[in-house]
């Protein structure tokens, strides 16, 4: 580690070699991407392989199997804002790292289970490392490293989620001779992937005399203190930004008519838990369900470099709202699914649309409340939109218990979504005053 930061350091002084190589930040966006790809592959969509096999092994309802996501969900946005104030006080990579080793020992706890309650408390230890040790500090870090290449920064970085998604064959083919020993696997996959990711994050450009999307002063002798407007056209940009606390954006219109829109969508992403399990009641083969999560994922790669391309050159809000109209049109044609050309249709627009709303929402959110304290309102902004994410599991699997049926809760849930375009695309970049020193 010290040897990286060394390196790192000579890498900043030597600014006119640094430009004609490779801006660190985007070896942040690789490991990034590494990370969520691992993440994404094995638990956000692959952890459904693992569903069918826990409800069959214990005899549980899908309704409390389901109440586990919810509480991850739950815990999830309590910690997160605490997640960002130990990015901010101590740094993403020792944050990181210390979430990698909880994660992958949650994993190995979970593989060990025989009841209920320690279901329930493996899912807490999961959620308090993924919490710290994943999606919550790449995307501040990569954030904090990129302005006005923000949203492709953070789009090719999602794009390492969706390559994730060639792992999900692989986890149902793990998952289905011992499910036991398959998330046993996982939990050690999370550390020899992790930990290397975790080495390469750094906290901010500044630190090492850089500055964000690889730009430099145009005075030679500028340091990171002194990366100001007067340094030069790219230390204005820096400069111009806004520097919200969390405090300032709890008190904007904006901060809650974003929580709100990206809320309903969480509640509809957060019951994907349910969409291998479903295709399989659909008529399908576990084989089957697997690779088109597979493939939603390869399609949502269009989406999200591309969100992050154009959320570059035109009003993210457009870009979001487009995103969320895909997401309504796949998901309702995922509840009328009843050949493999519907499930085709589902591939295609949920796969964009999903892509496209995920790292233009970030881009956006850093774009209105600036980076100093981006962590921690990113945090809160993840526990109010929690509320949401909870729900959306536990319906499904509920209404699923009730009428035997994934049809009715897809596409009850679908509606959401009509709320939150307009919500998104009436928001407001919102004013900071600048007649006092900025709380910490």
């Amino acid at each position: 580690v010290e040897i990286g930061d060394g390196l790192l350091r000579v890498f900043a002084r030597n600014k006119e070699k640094s430009q004609q190589g490779v801006f660190y930040g985007w070896w942040i966006v690789f490991a990034g991407s590494i990370n969520m790809a691992y993440t994404s592959g094995t638990f956000w969509q692959g952890f459904g392989a693992f569903f069918d096999p826990i409800v069959a092994h214990f005899g549980w309802s899908r309704a409390i199997t389901s109440a586990a996501v919810s509480i991850q969900r739950t815990e999830s946005g309590m910690i997160s804002p605490f997640v960002g104030y130990f990015i901010d006080r101590f740094g993403p990579r020792n944050v990181m790292l210390a979430g990698i080793f909880v994660t992958g020992w949650g994993f190995i706890f979970l593989s060990q289970i025989h009841s209920l309650w320690q279901f329930y408390l493996a899912f807490v230890v999961i959620t308090i490392g993924l919490s710290f040790g994943s999606f919550l500090v790449t995307v501040t870090t990569v954030a904090n490293w990129f302005v006005s290449l923000r949203g492709r920064a953070l789009g090719m970085m999602s794009a390492g989620s969706a390559l994730g998604g060639l792992l999900v064959p692989v986890v149902v083919w793990i998952a289905t001779p011992d499910w036991r020993q398959g998330l046993l696997y996982v939990g050690i996959g999370f550390w020899l992937t992790g930990i290397p990711a975790a080495l390469v994050m750094r906290s901010r450009p500044e630190d090492y005399g850089l500055l964000p999307d690889g730009k430099r002063p145009r005075r030679e002798n500028a340091t990171a203190a002194g990366l100001l407007p007067e340094a030069g056209e790219a230390g204005a940009e820096v400069g111009r930004e806004s520097h919200f606390t969390v405090r300032e954006a709890l008190k904007t219109r904006a901060f809650w008519q974003m929580a709100t829109a990206i809320g309903a969508g969480q509640l509809i992403m957060s019951a994907s838990i349910h969409q291998i399990p479903a295709i399989t009641w659909f008529g399908f083969s576990r084989g089957t369900a697997g690779y088109v999560m597979m493939a939603v994922a390869m399609v949502s790669i269009i989406g999200r470099i591309g969100s992050g391309v154009l959320g570059d050159t035109t009003d993210k809000r457009w870009v979001m709202a487009v995103g969320f109209a895909f997401q309504l049109v796949g998901t309702v044609l995922f509840a009328y699914t009843g050949t493999i050309w519907h499930l085709v249709g589902f591939i295609v627009f949920w796969g964009i649309g999903l892509g496209a709303s995920i790292p233009i929402r970030f881009a956006l959110l850093a774009d209105y409340f600036g980076r100093r304290h981006f962590g921690s309102i990113m945090g809160t902004m993840m526990t109010v939109t929690t509320a949401f994410g909870v729900v959306g599991p536990i319906f499904v699997g509920w209404m699923f218990d009730v009428k035997e049926s994934y049809r009715d809760p897809f596409l009850i849930i679908s509606i959401t979504l009509l709320a939150a375009i307009p919500l998104i695309l009436t928001v407001r970049k919102p004013t900071q005053r600048r007649d006092r020193p900025a709380q910490s």
